[in-house]
């Protein structure tokens, strides 16, 4: 089963085992989440992109501990490769590919920081559509099937549209996972 809990968190309060956070490789500076992260990390990020030692081409991935400094207890840099070239499809596979790193890691509790959809276009509903599907291909690979919790940080206005986005991945999916959706409040503390 996957719980997916649309959190009013911001990506760097979230307590979970595991933060996947997208970068692109034609964004400098760092924005969303990626820049709030990196200014947490001392500018870390920002460093290692400037020694050549990421560049955020599609796929890559770079796991580093979040040393107290968020409440996750490691990072995982996503590459998300050019912004132009950012859509749904790539939502659905960088998802599938998190999630197959999670379940190789052992990591049951992660939240994806997603770049602001609004900002790059794309709908909060489909962009669920193609991360429940990421998320069991992902699954697909783990033997036996895991349970997993995605924290969707800074999401709380969009819980509408996000089990719009559930909903209708549950309808058109072949062998859908069971996708329950909740929400966190960071008054409350809890789903």
């Amino acid at each position: 089963m996957v719980e997916l809990v649309v959190s009013s968190q911001t990506a760097d309060q979230q307590s979970s085992e595991l933060l996947a956070v997208g970068f692109f490789q034609d964004e400098r500076p760092l924005r969303s989440e990626a820049g709030l992260i990196d200014g947490r990390m001392n500018g870390m990020i920002s460093s290692r992109l400037e020694q050549g030692f990421m560049t955020g081409q599609v796929g890559e991935t770079t796991l580093i501990p979040g040393n107290g400094r968020i409440g996750a207890d490691k990072i995982l840099l996503v590459g998300l490769g050019e912004i132009a070239s950012f859509c749904y499809g790539r939502v659905r596979d960088l998802t599938e590919h998190v999630v197959k790193t999670c379940t190789g890691l052992q990591v049951h509790d992660l939240a994806i920081a997603f770049q602001d959809p609004l900002r790059l276009g794309l709908e909060w509903a489909k962009l669920t559509e193609a991360l429940v599907e990421g998320v069991g291909l992902g699954l697909q690979a783990a033997e036996p099937l895991q349970d997993i919790r995605i924290r969707l940080p800074g999401t709380f206005d969009y819980y509408d549209q996000i089990s719009q986005g559930v909903e209708t991945a549950r309808k058109i999916l072949r062998n859908p996972v069971q996708v329950d959706v909740s929400r966190e409040s960071s008054s409350l503390g809890e789903t």
